[in-house]
C-alpha cells in the first residue's frame, strides 16, 4: 500500500469513513447537547407561536365560545403536527451536520494521538502528519511535524 517517493515511503492513504465514530464519548456527548438545544428551541418556538396565534384569535369577535374552543383545538393540532414534522427533519439534518463537524475535529485529534503514542514509545514517524482537506487543526499538524523534524535533526533542547 505504500508507494515509493524517492527513498522515502509514501504516506498511507486515509481510509475515509463518515459513519465511523472515532471518539464515542466526545462525539455522542456533543451530539446530545446539540439535539437538546434544538428540542428546547422547538418547544419555545412552538409555545411562542401558539400564544401569539391564541392572542390574535382572542381579538377576533367570535360570539360562540364552543366555536372558539373548536378553532383553538384545530390550530393546536396543526401547530403540533407542523412542529413535529419540522422538528424531526431538523433534528435529523442537524444531527448529520453535527456528526460531520465532529468527525472533522475528532479525526485529526485521533491521528495526532496515535502519532504522539508512537513518539512516547520512541518511534519517530516515517512521514509527516497531514490531515484531510476539510479537517481542522492544520496548525497543530504543522507544529507536530516541526517538532519531529527538530528531533530527527538532532537539535539540542533546553
Amino acid at each position: 500500500m505504500e508507494e515509493m517517493n524517492g527513498n522515502r515511503p509514501g504516506r498511507p492513504k486515509f481510509k475515509r469513513s463518515f459513519w465511523r465514530i472515532i471518539n464515542k464519548r466526545v462525539q455522542i456527548r456533543y451530539s446530545l447537547v446539540v439535539i437538546w438545544l434544538i428540542i428546547i428551541a422547538l418547544v419555545l418556538g412552538g409555545m411562542v407561536t401558539y400564544l401569539t396565534i391564541w392572542n390574535l384569535l382572542l381579538q377576533i369577535p367570535i360570539p360562540d365560545p364552543v366555536a372558539l374552543e373548536h378553532l383553538q383545538g384545530k390550530i393546536f393540532r396543526l401547530l403540533v403536527l407542523e412542529f413535529l414534522i419540522g422538528g424531526v427533519a431538523l433534528l435529523f439534518l442537524a444531527g448529520l451536520i453535527q456528526l460531520r463537524i465532529m468527525h472533522r475535529i475528532c479525526g485529526p485529534l485521533f491521528r495526532l494521538e496515535a502519532a504522539m503514542n508512537q513518539l512516547a514509545v520512541g518511534k519517530l514517524p516515517h512521514y509527516p502528519l497531514v490531515f484531510r482537506k476539510k479537517d481542522y487543526f492544520y496548525e497543530l499538524a504543522r507544529a507536530f511535524n516541526q517538532a519531529v523534524e527538530a528531533i530527527q535533526s538532532g537539535k539540542k533542547f533546553e
